[in-house]
């Protein structure tokens, strides 16, 4: 389609484009920084960082204490100067609070030992090899047997019995050995001498098993753990826990230095996160630590990079989106052939559909296609008999949310050619959630709505869940798109027509609790969860609508105003429940609103550059729900791409949350929409705001900056609804709006 171009003179657009070639956080590598980790920001009392690797199935966690922990052993890093232990450290750190290179330091005496640890991957195993690729796909073969002798035994359970007992039934994905990956930590010690006389220093790694009051359990458990060598072993085709250069005793490693003033010494070691041979290690080990250090750096560098661009002139936003890309990439496992999301990569290392659909989503809208779009498919592996979408015990909003995440993940930028092969998955999906509908009957205040149930999280009640059905709802626009991409637009009628239905059904059941606002449940009791899922990203209401606003009123009074969400009390403070209030806020114009609760997720970060999911704000604990966390990256991912580019709706929307600052000059590269690939670039230069963007086949909603409307809309731009917004239509590739002061601003 030919472009359309609307501009207010090219001086100026020429100078806009002079601001943006110098704006942003994305272009060109970024230059290693001298490791200061104390001196890094971390949001919470104790800190921790985690080193992962994409299919790896276990992490190391760098802990509070300066140790080392993987779920099956410790390795205990015992520092001393002439007989004085070194204390825990300040912070542990990543680079730039994003690049997974961690450093800490500890001090004793005069010694000063700084850390650095990288992950690095086993080499891939050989095609044939018993976690091959040819065993995945073997292994494959007999999970989808195996799903065909079920369907069999379940075509002969009456369906409303299968109805409840689904209802009622936790479906995990298991991990099998050939799903298993190791992981290697490259680490260094370097002890430098602060003081005016010579040292005695000695390090000794010590691994330990973890008592019962282990920090997590690994999920991975029935490996076995060589405890009678750890470090060194006459048989050589024995496994070991570490290598390093040192006198091994037992299950220690020490080593020790007489070091001058002013002097250093390194000290190296490789721990596998799986026993790992001897030779194996040894071997790995030759590499020098500089060499893994770098080479690290320089695949997250360009995996982080090779997304979508968002550069916008704050480079906390840049580091946060960075950080949330590593853990989002890196939080990923093999079942055979398919990848899976992870929730964390330590206490919650499982597959949840819940938290597997947002970071499918962010994934796809932050330009990795690839991978979100595997992961989604990989959500497929819950679909229970009755078509619905099941993880844990009575979720019922399960179905709705992989019909999301698939629609998501495979009409951006263009309908996958998957699309034909989960089409028949949606239309059994959407039947599914009509027999769970019907259990309800056809009277009753909440008739149409689906059955109570108790889901032992979230809103931690037995009730009818609103959370449910917003996501049902969601799940039936799905499917419907994703039949019509695929071509079938006779199968996506009938759920179109039986959304309508449901619809109207939600809007009878809200005008009968009585309540001005959204509750938890239709019983109108149970914890805020759900419901605040209903105006974004379910979209069963309008942003503007006043019942949305009533209930950001009350969910948010007890904490002051928007920021941070909070569950169940107004100190357990939670990272992403209540994240999705800000995308809400920004589609009905209350900036204000949009930008706080963007602000609290960009500062409870770690010095590593993740989140915790809950913690204490008077304490600024976490306990043992450790960071990072999966979801909370997604969410941060998905404020932050719709604050610049939104394309849920039939308009596209452009700039809607853009803060103030961003307006210096801010650019967008290669950003999946529902239309194409998009390129944007936007900036406020004295009182004119100029966009130029890819040409889209839709009419695009452009919002100017804070503060501001429109002095005047040349055509052939038109007025929107709101004073700070103007409507392009489509085919336009750039505008430029001459402002003046919004009224009372």
């Amino acid at each position: 389609m030919r472009g359309v171009g609307v501009s207010g003179g090219a001086g100026v657009l020429a100078v806009t484009l002079a601001v943006l070639a110098l704006a942003g956080c994305g272009g060109g590598p970024v230059a290693a920084i001298s490791p200061s980790p104390d001196s890094t920001t971390d949001a919470y009392r104790n800190s921790v960082a985690a080193l992962m690797w994409p299919g790896a199935t276990r992490a190391y966690q760098v802990t509070a204490s300066g140790d080392l922990f993987n779920g099956a052993w410790f390795v205990r890093i015992e520092a001393a100067c002439d007989g004085a232990n070194a204390g825990a450290p300040r912070r542990i750190a990543f680079e730039d609070r994003w690049c997974p290179v961690a450093h800490w330091t500890r001090r004793s005496g005069d010694v000063r030992w700084d850390f650095e640890a990288v992950a690095f991957p086993e080499p891939e195993p050989p095609f044939w090899s018993p976690r091959g690729a040819l065993a995945r796909y073997a292994a494959a073969r007999a999970r989808e047997a195996d799903a065909r002798s079920e369907a069999a035994i379940y075509a002969n359970i009456p369906t409303q019995r299968l109805t409840h007992l689904v209802l009622r039934v936790r479906r995990p994905l298991e991990r099998s050995a050939v799903d298993r990956r190791n992981l290697f930590v490259a680490l260094r010690a370097t002890m430098t001498n602060t003081g005016a006389a010579p040292v005695h220093a000695r390090l000794a790694l010590r691994c330990e098993p973890p008592g019962a009051d282990r920090p997590w359990w690994d999920p991975d458990s029935l490996v076995h753990t060589p405890w009678a060598h750890c470090w060194q072993s006459e048989a050589p085709g024995d496994s070991l826990l570490g290598r390093a250069d040192g006198n091994a005793d037992g299950r220690t490693l020490s080593r020790e230095w007489s070091i001058a003033p002013g002097g250093r010494a390194d000290f190296d070691a490789v721990l596998p996160a799986y026993p790992t041979s001897s030779a194996l290690l040894a071997s790995l080990a030759r590499v020098p630590h500089p060499i893994r250090a770098d080479e690290a750096r320089r695949y997250w560098r360009r995996e982080t990079a090779r997304g979508a661009a968002f550069d916008v002139p704050e480079n906390d936003v840049c580091d946060a989106v960075r950080a949330a890309r590593v853990l989002l990439l890196a939080a990923r496992e093999r079942r055979d052939v398919d990848w899976v999301p992870l929730g964390g990569p330590f206490h919650y290392r499982d597959v949840w559909v819940r938290d597997g659909a947002r970071i499918a989503e962010a994934l796809a809208v932050s330009g990795y296609t690839r991978e979100g779009r595997e992961l989604a498919m990989g959500l497929a592996r819950f679909q229970t008999p009755l078509g619905t979408f099941v993880s844990q015990t009575g979720q019922l909003d399960g179905t709705g949310q992989v019909l999301w995440a698939f629609e998501q993940t495979m009409t951006r930028p263009s309908p996958a050619p998957a699309l034909r092969k989960i089409a028949p998955d949606a239309v059994l999906a959407w039947r599914g959630i009509e027999g769970e509908r019907a259990l309800t009957g056809n009277a009753g205040a909440f008739a149409g709505m689906l059955p109570a149930t108790n889901p032992h999280d979230a809103e931690l009640v037995d009730a009818q869940l609103v959370g449910n059905d917003a996501w049902a709802l969601v799940g039936y626009r799905s499917a419907a798109r994703l039949l019509r991409a695929a071509g079938e637009p006779a199968e996506a009628g009938p759920i179109e027509r039986s959304r309508a239905d449901y619809l109207a059904a939600f809007d009878r059941a809200l005008a009968r609790t009585g309540r001005a606002d959204v509750p938890p449940s239709w019983q109108g009791v149970g914890i805020d969860w759900g419901n605040l899922n209903v105006g974004y990203p379910c979209e069963v209401l309008p942003a503007d609508d006043p019942r949305l606003a009533a209930l950001a009123r009350r969910y948010w009074a007890p904490v002051g105003g928007p920021g941070l969400g909070w569950y169940g009390n107004p100190d357990s403070l939670h990272t992403y429940v209540a994240a999705d209030l800000g995308t809400v806020a920004m589609l009905a114009g209350d900036r204000a609103a949009a930008d706080r609760i963007l602000d609290a997720v960009l500062h409870w970060r770690t010095a590593s550059g993740g989140a915790a999911e809950c913690f204490a704000g008077s304490t600024r604990e976490f306990g043992r729900n450790f960071p990072p966390h999966a979801t909370a990256a997604a969410a941060l991912i998905s404020l932050v791409r719709n604050a610049l580019v939104f394309d849920d709706a039939d308009t596209l929307a452009l700039a809607l949350g853009a803060r103030t600052r961003w307006w210096s000059g801010t650019s967008v590269r290669r950003a999946p929409t529902r239309w194409g690939l998009l390129d944007l670039r936007f900036a406020r230069v004295a009182d004119v705001a100029i966009w130029r963007w890819s040409a889209m086949p839709v009419w695009t909603l452009l919002t100017l900056p804070p503060g501001t409307r429109a002095a005047g809309v040349p055509a052939p731009l038109r007025p929107a609804s709101r004073p700070d917004q103007v409507l392009a239509p489509p085919g336009t590739t750039s505008a430029s709006i001459a402002l003046t002061p919004e009224t009372g601003s």
